[in-house]
């Protein structure tokens, strides 16, 4: 099973619950999440799209390859 370390909370989600996380946080900007995705304080669905776009711009750049991914 892929997982996603999350910093904010310093612990590792599956993949699928990072995904449904990014679609809520999408589809209600406005609303004020418990954590975000890099921040431990209340968030909202806007400032958890702008950590997920930084964090996408940050793996594109790094230039990591997909096969590296993910190995500690």
């Amino acid at each position: 099973m892929r997982t996603i370390h999350l910093p904010a909370i310093d612990k590792r989600v599956p993949l699928s619950a990072y995904i449904k996380a990014i679609r809520a946080a999408k589809e209600n900007p406005e609303r004020t999440f418990t954590t975000g995705l890099t921040t431990w304080w209340p968030t909202t669905g806007a400032e958890i799209m702008d950590q997920f776009r930084r964090g996408m711009m940050k793996r594109i750049n790094d230039g990591i390859p997909y096969s590296e991914r993910g190995r500690s």
